[in-house]
């Protein structure tokens, strides 16, 4: 526990945890609890609802779930001061199944089996019935009537993470259809237990398509992009400054920043998921509870919980580099054709690919670019966190034999420095460690690893910034050092630097150059797609203001 010192006296903080605890856990353990009963009171106002929900990983869906089993099992006292305490709602109990396949074994069918066997198993023991089918989905069914008429409640069905069987083989086609048909079953059983059902809610990272999975389930209510639930994950901004005020605080102390600095530059880092075009956006709760309890250090905390193999993979295959991925839109309706075994095709399809990203959280809505006939997104990266991590990721899986983050290192350095040589060096040193057969005989697959690897930088690069008479491939601020770049592909960087010159690049940039005393490289870098090349072959500068 931290405590601080206010008017001299020592004032307890409530402490964050990034754990998987329970709902139960986080009241008794007097642990910050951000308040979203009220958008469960909403989803419970009904008699009989059959929720589903999809979020990215992380971002309290699990909690969610089990605020839900707390709610049913009539535990009211815990939700004292609480938003969903002050309503109407009248805490009757119900029985309660809650299949949790995030923390199930489901590497094999037999495993699977086995998981919603012993789930079903020890529900039913704790009701004080017992189960003489050994089928899953027949266990499922049965256990669900056996449950109503030994209460003579309706049944609550909470299952999390109903995608993850299918997930963890995407790998394989075969294997995806596989788990894709033996989890259908499974979920089928829904269908025809509806009349024994008070409320369900399933969760999970992809949002199902009712021609999928979910085929015969046709009554689920899918609030995935609905603005009334858009913040009922994550936290908005004024969640962030009431519920972590000591926090904030706190962080001022400890790093020297001013508050309004503090909080943009948070924002900067961890903020920008939106889930709906009308709603707020949203902070991931494991990145903002990790950068607390990390004593304020802006880290990556949330992409750092799990590596996306299988996403970056898919990425590789299709040749997809980070400057594709800013901008790309997404259309309504093709969620309710998205099949997840799409994925597992060799080179599924680039709209696949995107809405893939988006569920994932690695892309977000920017915007809504028109409504009708069909509603399509613009998207975006949500935060600094997401692009300077899912670059880092990608950049290692193109050339896993390369030190990305110490090559980023030194062209930084030499960038800030002015060493154009010494920065050249280290871009050929990372692109000589790129596989022959993921490189593409095209212009704009070598500047986009360029603009991949200085965004890890962290320093500010512009590309393809438009100019009266032209467009320049791309503008990289070094602090003191300003680069205006322009690239060939099989031709010469006299070629490059012709063009800077002819359409006047480095007019603009002159006089605010100046004000900030820097130096503008005029910098042409030509690559080679020869086999024996497949690199920078040459590069040449012109420097102004030196």
């Amino acid at each position: 526990m931290i405590y601080l010192l206010k008017n001299g006296e020592g004032i307890s903080m409530r402490e964050i945890t990034t754990s998987l605890y329970t709902f139960e856990d986080l009241i008794k353990g007097n642990c910050i609890y951000v308040d979203k009963t009220k958008y469960i009171y909403q989803l419970l106002k009904k008699a009989k609802a059959q929720i589903f929900c999809s979020r990215p990983r992380r971002f309290g869906k699990s909690l969610t779930i089990s605020t839900l089993e707390a709610i049913f099992e009539g535990k009211r006292e815990l939700f004292k001061g609480l938003y969903i305490d002050s309503t109407d709602y009248d805490w009757s109990v119900h029985p309660i199944i809650h299949i949790d396949f995030a923390n199930g074994n489901v590497q094999t069918l037999e495993l699977l089996t086995r998981t919603i066997l012993e789930t079903m198993q020890s529900t039913a023991q704790s009701y004080g019935v017992s189960l003489q089918e050994d089928d899953p989905s027949l266990a499922f069914k049965e256990l669900i009537r056996k449950l109503y008429d030994k209460t003579g409640k309706g049944v609550v069905l909470l299952i999390d993470e109903y995608d993850k069987p299918i997930l963890e083989h995407i790998g394989s086609m075969e294997d995806a259809e596989k788990y894709r048909d033996y989890i259908g079953n499974f979920y089928q059983i829904i269908k025809g237990s509806e009349r024994y059902l008070r409320f369900t809610f399933i969760t999970g990272v992809t949002k199902f398509a009712k021609v999928s999975i979910f085929s015969k389930l046709n009554n689920l209510d899918d609030i995935s992009m609905n603005p009334s639930y858009g913040t009922m994950f994550g936290y908005t901004q004024d969640e962030l400054e009431s519920y972590f005020k000591e926090y904030i605080d706190k962080a001022v102390d400890d790093t020297g920043m001013k508050r309004d600095e503090l909080l943009a530059e948070i924002k900067n880092w961890y903020d920008g998921f939106k889930f709906a075009d009308k709603s707020l956006s949203v902070y991931n709760p494991v990145s903002i509870g990790s950068f607390f309890n990390n004593g304020s250090d802006f880290e990556n905390y949330w992409f750092a919980t799990g590596t996306p193999t299988f996403l970056m993979k898919l990425l590789r295959s299709n040749h997809i580099v980070l400057s594709d991925l800013p901008r790309r839109t997404l259309n309504g309706t093709s969620f309710n054709t998205f099949n997840l075994t799409d994925l597992a095709q060799t080179s599924p399809d680039d709209e696949r690919l995107t809405q893939l990203l988006y569920q994932t959280g690695y892309l977000t809505i920017d915007k809504l670019l028109w409504s009708s006939p069909d509603k399509v997104y613009q998207l975006k990266f949500p935060n600094f966190e997401v692009s300077y991590s899912f670059a880092q990721n990608l950049l290692s899986e193109y050339a896993p034999k390369a030190s990305a983050t110490d090559n980023v290192t030194k062209i930084r350095l030499a960038a800030m420095d002015g060493d154009t040589e010494a920065m050249i060096e280290h871009l050929k040193a990372f692109f000589s460690a790129l596989p022959y057969d993921i490189q593409v005989k095209e212009e704009k697959y070598y500047k986009s690893i360029v603009y991949t690897i200085f965004r890890m930088c962290n320093m500010k690069m512009m590309t393809e910034v438009t100019t009266s008479i032209g467009r320049i491939d791309g503008v990289l601020d070094a602090g003191k050092h300003l680069y205006i770049i322009e690239f060939k592909l099989n031709k010469t960087a006299d070629a490059a630097l012709e063009q800077i010159d002819e359409k006047k690049y480095a007019d603009s940039f002159i006089i605010p150059a100046k004000e900030k005393g820097q130096v503008i490289h005029q910098l042409g870098i030509n690559f080679s797609y020869d086999e024996k090349t497949r690199n920078v072959s040459d590069w040449k500068e012109e420097i102004i203001g030196k």
